[in-house]
This record gives C-alpha cells, sequence and structure tokens, in this order.
C-alpha cells in the first residue's frame, strides 16, 4: 500500500487510485478472514467490505456539487433518489471513495449515478476514485420502507449496526437488489 500512496503524491493515474482502493477493501477483508469469529462461520461474508469487493464496481466522471447536508450522504443521495422531479434512471450507490486528493484515503460514501456518470451531492469535488454497488431502485425503495416500519435507525444499507446489514451479511445481497 505504501509503494501506491508514493506514486499518488506524483503523477497518480486512475489506475493508481483504483489499485489503492482495492488494495485497501482486500486488505480489511484478509484482515477479518485472518482471525475468524465463531458465531460467523457459515456466514456468507464476514464484513460489509467483501460484499463490496464481490458486488462493486468503479465509478468515475460526472459532477460534484454539495447540495445536501456534510457527513450525510446516505441521506443526500436516498433523498435525490426519493424526490419526485428527479428521473426515475437515477441509481442510488454505496461503496468507498477516496476523500480528498491531499489525504487521498478511502472512506464509506454514497452517490447517486446516471447515464455512467457519478453525481456526488455531498462533496464539493470529485473523488479521484468511486468503487461501489449501484443498487436498483425498486430493490431500494422497498428495503427502505420495510427497515422503516422496523425503526432500523440505519439509513445506509451496508454497515454493522443495522439488523438488516447483519441479514445481507449471513444470506449476501439478493440479485434482485443490484442495478
Amino acid at each position: 500500500m505504501l509503494d501506491i500512496l508514493s506514486k499518488l503524491h506524483s503523477n497518480p493515474t486512475t489506475e493508481d487510485y483504483q489499485q489503492l482502493m482495492f488494495t485497501f477493501l482486500k486488505g480489511i477483508v484478509e484482515g477479518v478472514r485472518a482471525e475468524p469469529d465463531p458465531n460467523k462461520a457459515d456466514w456468507k461474508y464476514h464484513c460489509i467490505e467483501e460484499i463490496i469487493l464481490e458486488h462493486g464496481q468503479f465509478m468515475e466522471g460526472g459532477q460534484a456539487q454539495q447540495i445536501g447536508l456534510p457527513q450525510h450522504c446516505y441521506h443526500n443521495c436516498l433523498s435525490m433518489l426519493f424526490a419526485p422531479e428527479n428521473p426515475d434512471d437515477l441509481i442510488y450507490c454505496e461503496g468507498f471513495a477516496l476523500s480528498d486528493l491531499v489525504n487521498v484515503y478511502p472512506v464509506q460514501h454514497a452517490w447517486v449515478y446516471i447515464d455512467k456518470q457519478v453525481i456526488d451531492v455531498t462533496w464539493n469535488q470529485l473523488s479521484p476514485c468511486y468503487f461501489g454497488i449501484p443498487f436498483n431502485r425498486q430493490w431500494v425503495m422497498e428495503k427502505r420502507l420495510f427497515r422503516q416500519e422496523a425503526n432500523d435507525p440505519k439509513i445506509n444499507f451496508l454497515n454493522y449496526e443495522s439488523p438488516f446489514s447483519i441479514q445481507l451479511l449471513k444470506y449476501g445481497l439478493p440479485d434482485e437488489a443490484i442495478a
């Protein structure tokens, strides 16, 4: 990872950023699997990052304009998705993005995606690398309503504190969830 970081301070390419993201996520998964939890022995996934690695994709381009609340990316993006004036082909995504160009570090993040372009409504500038899962709009709407009725306090789908996310770790992400 340090070799990749040294490249990022000179003249990084898209491939350098993608390699950094992949190395970061793979390192987390390997670390979690190196010390297995006996209570999770029969789970499909042992961490959220493992779900993202299996189902995620790199996304780029687009625009960034902070029109939502800072540090509320999930809420901002779901609000965009559910706004009746927005197009039906807007896709909600969760995964990781590099937090800035100075201290490049992957952080959990959400964005929307349309016409193969990222729209980041939480940050003022695009990340050099987005890697995440594009979720099926209908699935997101159904599961969001289900989670509200179940009083699930978390808004995002991929976290460690939600009973819904624990089910995804145990049984996997259903095919209909992915756009």
